[in-house]
């Protein structure tokens, strides 16, 4: 019999005040000790710009209160595609720290209706395109991905741990205004509640699975490629994740049981390309 979990908080986290009063508006949060706002379903803080402000910040609210369900870093981002449209959503499935070039991966498990894009997260503002060039998966930059994962990371694990950005800009983010941010976000608040309310919803059950014939074949990949654990467990992660927002990746699957890669680095290439392709 499935049972509810334990009633514990979420924890929001963000980098600007800009980013915080629409929420914290719309969710009837409090302002408390250490710089929280609070209720009894979530706590947020703000943890100022950049990924060591964020990682020290999203520490030390754990080190208050280790008993949170979920962790959730919300916020701006900027686009090198005029194509994006400002204020729309994106849910991060990747995670690039550039300056030391690891990734780290979210593991979407609760459904929701935005596009996924992997993240570029840098130490300074970005204003150039061109940054961008070398990694052609990337879509969407911030300064505060990487710390926040890292240190949200140690407390939870991966499924646990969302990233979701609003597009604020093209790289020009010296033109927006704050009253057209708060603006752009406020638009967003039903979305990001819904989704905050699946958080506090989710009910503890048996590991979510995939239909049996395609996890032989993800156990089949994971095998012919001589996956490591890490990349096994990263691809039956993915697997789920796409089953449970419905996707349609048996073909992926079904093309990919075809590739036989005959070295690490086109193994590499090749299940970075899986794991982007079932995550879309």
């Amino acid at each position: 019999m499935n049972k509810l979990k334990k009633n514990r908080p979420v924890l929001l986290v963000v980098a600007l005040p800009v980013e915080a009063r629409p929420l914290a508006s719309a969710l009837n949060l409090k302002f408390h000790s250490h710089g929280e706002y609070r209720n009894d379903k979530f706590t947020l803080i703000i943890t100022g710009v950049g990924r060591i402000a964020s990682a020290i910040s999203t520490t030390k609210a754990f080190s208050l209160n280790g008993d949170y369900e979920s962790a959730l870093n919300f916020g701006l981002c900027g686009s090198g595609n005029a194509k994006h449209e400002i204020g729309e959503m994106r849910y991060v499935n990747r995670i690039r720290e550039m300056c030391t070039g690891r990734d780290f991966f979210p593991d979407p498990l609760i459904s929701h209706q935005w596009k996924e894009s992997a993240i570029q997260c840098h130490d300074l503002p970005v204003q150039d395109r061109k940054v961008m060039d070398f990694d052609p998966l990337t879509e969407i930059v911030d300064m505060e991905s990487a710390g926040f994962f890292q240190a949200a990371v140690q407390f939870l694990p991966p499924h646990s741990i969302h990233c979701i950005k609003v597009v604020s800009d093209y790289l020009n983010v010296s033109k927006q205004s704050i009253k057209v941010i708060e603006a752009l976000i406020h638009l967003r608040i039903p979305e990001i509640s819904i989704f905050l309310e699946r958080i506090c919803r989710s009910v503890i059950i048996s590991p979510p699975k995939i239909p049996a014939d395609f996890q032989e074949s993800v156990d089949a990949i994971s095998k012919s490629w001589r996956l490591t654990k890490t990349q096994a467990h990263k691809l039956n992660r993915t697997a789920i994740g796409a089953n449970l927002r419905g996707a349609d990746f048996g073909l992926i699957i079904d093309n990919y049981e075809q590739v036989q890669p005959t070295s690490k680095t086109e193994r590499n290439i090749a299940f970075r390309n899986l794991c982007r392709e079932l995550a879309q």
